[in-house]
């Protein structure tokens, strides 16, 4: 039992598969969503 919890313990401080942190991460993701969103009502905008 004490194995599963120092398991589930490392298993949060990972790190993420590329860059170096989880909120650089994220921002990344945010970042992205953030463009689409734009170009997407640009688009619309655009050729409506």
């Amino acid at each position: 039992m004490e194995s599963n919890k120092h398991k589930d313990e490392n298993m949060w401080e990972e790190k993420p598969p590329f860059l170096s942190s989880w909120k650089r991460l994220y921002s990344i993701v945010f970042l992205n969503l953030v463009i689409l969103v734009l170009l997407f009502y640009l688009f619309t905008k655009i050729f409506s």
